[in-house]
């Protein structure tokens, strides 16, 4: 079983530029209700390609629907169910009773900068903070465990956050030319207690970034990218059962 250890501890180091404030301080905050499966990845996607401001976005899912990673291949989906790749690595995640979120970070931004495992760190932070605010326990997982799965929430690897001896929030990231995407899962049953979760997060973010999360909504121009990923790319078997 993995070993867990306080975020309080193992604080990451913040970029001194994002420290200071300035731009590097505003961030979007942007709280969707459900989509489609392949309208939430094309957002996303959207997002990363053009957003000149670091983004916190929060969604749910019209539908029963499970994720996959990018490698993964497609014959690992549960029979019946309805599924979508997603841009990012990473395991088979269950969006039936999970809150998802995405932190999309410009690569001008000094948080881009961070190591692979240090953003993952500094996110699911983040998480802890917002856990923690409404009484939950809530730590970050030491180390991975070795026995591999195909499943996200059947392994925890290293900073992954952890509740009861559980995994209860995964990740994974991608990295472009244009900056940083994290899609994140908190993995939480009970419908009421992921709303309050939901209305933490934001202030989770904002204690362990530094940052300003203000309301606002998808440009006219991301909605045009995003109807057209997901027309062309997350709605399709090309894409979707390309492994």
């Amino acid at each position: 079983m993995a070993r867990s250890l306080s975020h309080e501890r193992k604080e990451v180091t913040v970029p001194l530029a994002f420290r200071e404030g300035g731009e590097a301080k505003r961030w979007r905050l942007l709280q969707h209700g459900t989509g489609r499966r392949g309208w939430n990845m094309a957002v996303d996607e959207a997002l990363l390609r053009s957003s000149p401001h670091p983004v916190l976005r929060i969604y749910e899912w019209e539908e029963d629907a499970v994720s996959i990673g990018y490698f993964q291949r497609w014959e690992e989906v549960p029979a019946g169910r309805a599924f979508v790749r997603r841009w990012t690595g990473g395991g088979l995640v269950d969006h039936a009773a999970d809150l998802t979120y995405t932190v999309i970070v410009p690569r001008s931004h000094p948080v881009a900068h961070l190591s692979t495992l240090d953003a993952y760190r500094l996110f699911h932070a983040a998480v802890c903070q917002a856990l923690l605010s409404l009484g939950f326990s809530a730590e970050l997982a030491a180390d991975s465990e070795r026995e591999p799965s195909a499943r996200c929430f059947a392994r925890p690897v290293r900073f992954d956050v952890m509740a009861g001896g559980k995994k209860v929030a995964g990740g994974a990231q991608r990295r472009t030319r244009e900056g940083l995407l994290h899609q994140g899962s908190i993995l939480w049953p009970e419908e009421a207690e992921r709303s309050r979760i939901a209305a933490a997060l934001p202030l989770g973010l904002a204690c362990s970034m530094r940052a300003d999360l203000l309301p606002d909504r998808l440009t006219p121009e991301e909605l045009r990218l995003a109807e057209r990923l997901e027309r062309e790319r997350y709605a399709t078997d090309s894409w979707n059962r390309q492994r």
